[in-house]
């Protein structure tokens, strides 16, 4: 017998025949969410409507776009069937989720040899969750010297130390993840059924958990401007839609910056190219220190950099763009008995006012940063639509 957990959201007209055809089909709907599927009944699809312990979700929707979609079967397995489709796709889809559910070993090591580390944390915090019965529970990776929190909840959220992390893990309050590798810890907030079932669970994961890890660590390597130590134009790239559908499912806004250094290569035929160099690593530098920690800085090619503000609309981001410019008006770098000016030009469009994607947002924020340049340079342009 398969278990359907059922939650109206919206109400919907054919709600009595899908749950005739439930019966007819032979599965049988619970009150538990716990070792079912849940089937959620909305207009569409929205991460807010998704319980913590929901393990696998159908999604019964009026209508859905790829980004609504994308958004919620990131945060589960799951599957989008619109209420306009035949029933028996209903059917259909909730005999593949039947076979891939968290109990099903197989399906597990296939969904984290497939997914990046940030995609098979939440599936595996799941599953420890379940093994412990614990209220709550988070998960902390590695990032140099310390600790941050990349899933769960019931924990405050601020950094661990090493030495912090010793001693959780010493104490026996909190689990230490792949401990040769040092990758991580699990925090699990009163566990009922103790934690030996989750460690041992964990421990036949490692090489997994280690693959994905490695595989972050590389992505990152190559995410850098070897230059600057800012992210590359690539890292954007990859970034960039996925903010998006983020905020698309938040209903928040996202803001992109184009800066320009203006008269480079004039620079650099006057001063050599080192003081080019200099100019650059300058403009990173001042820049990261004036961002939000959210906030991202890439190098997009040559003498353009962007900056990627989640949560902010176009007129917050000006306010970003005119403080960086003020702080390298009087960054003048000295080349021998001379000062060197660094001058800047910043363009800026933000979703969903300007663009309606990441590839409308690179263009629209590139258009305000090529009106900067042509009314004369060092001044901040929000996208107007010319």
């Amino acid at each position: 017998m398969t278990y359907i957990h059922w939650l109206d959201v919206h109400p919907a007209s054919g709600t009595e025949n899908l749950k005739a055809a439930l019966t007819q089909w032979g599965f049988s709907q619970t009150g538990r969410l716990e070792g079912s599927t849940l089937l959620v009944v909305a207009d569409k699809p929205d991460p807010r409507w998704i319980p913590e312990k929901a393990t696998a979700v159908l999604w019964w929707v009026k209508e859905g776009t790829p980004e609504q979609t994308s958004a919620v079967l990131s945060q589960r397995p799951g599957w989008v069937v619109r209420q306009s489709a035949p029933l028996n796709e209903v059917r259909d889809a909730l005999l593949y989720l039947e076979g891939r559910i968290m109990d099903t070993d197989g399906w597990l090591r296939q969904l984290l040899h497939l997914a990046t580390l940030d995609e098979l944390l939440r599936p595996v915090l799941v599953q420890c969750l379940r093994l412990s019965s614990a209220s709550a529970g988070a998960i902390w990776l590695r990032k140099d010297e310390a600790f941050y929190q990349r899933a769960g909840s019931g924990f405050a959220e601020a950094p661990l130390s090493q030495a912090e992390a010793n001693r959780l893990v010493e104490s026996g309050e909190a689990i230490a993840i792949c401990p040769p590798e040092n990758i991580g810890l699990l925090r699990l907030r009163s566990p009922e059924k103790g934690t030996n079932g989750t460690l041992e669970w964990l421990r036949e994961l490692e090489p997994l958990l280690i693959n994905a890890w490695n595989l972050e660590h590389s992505r990152e390597l190559s995410f850098k401007d070897d230059l600057t130590v800012a992210q590359n134009r690539r890292c954007l790239e990859a970034e960039l839609p996925e903010v998006i559908r983020d905020a698309a499912a938040k209903s928040e806004s996202v803001a992109l910056l184009f800066l320009d250094v203006d008269n480079l290569r004039m620079l650099n035929n006057k001063f050599g190219h080192p003081t080019g160099s200099r100019v650059l690593e300058t403009v990173a530098l001042e820049a990261r220190q004036l961002i939000r920690a959210q906030d991202r800085l890439y190098r997009y090619g040559g003498d353009e950099f962007c900056i990627l503000m989640r949560s902010t609309n176009a007129k917050g981001a000006a306010i970003l763009g005119e403080r960086i410019i003020e702080a390298l008006a009087v960054s003048n770098l000295e080349v021998g008995e001379n000062l060197v000016p660094i001058s800047l030009s910043v363009g800026i469009a933000s979703f969903p006012s300007h663009a309606d994607g990441a590839d409308t947002l690179i263009e629209r924020s590139d258009k305000a940063l090529l009106k900067a340049k042509n009314l004369g340079k060092g001044r901040v342009v929000i996208f107007d639509g010319t």
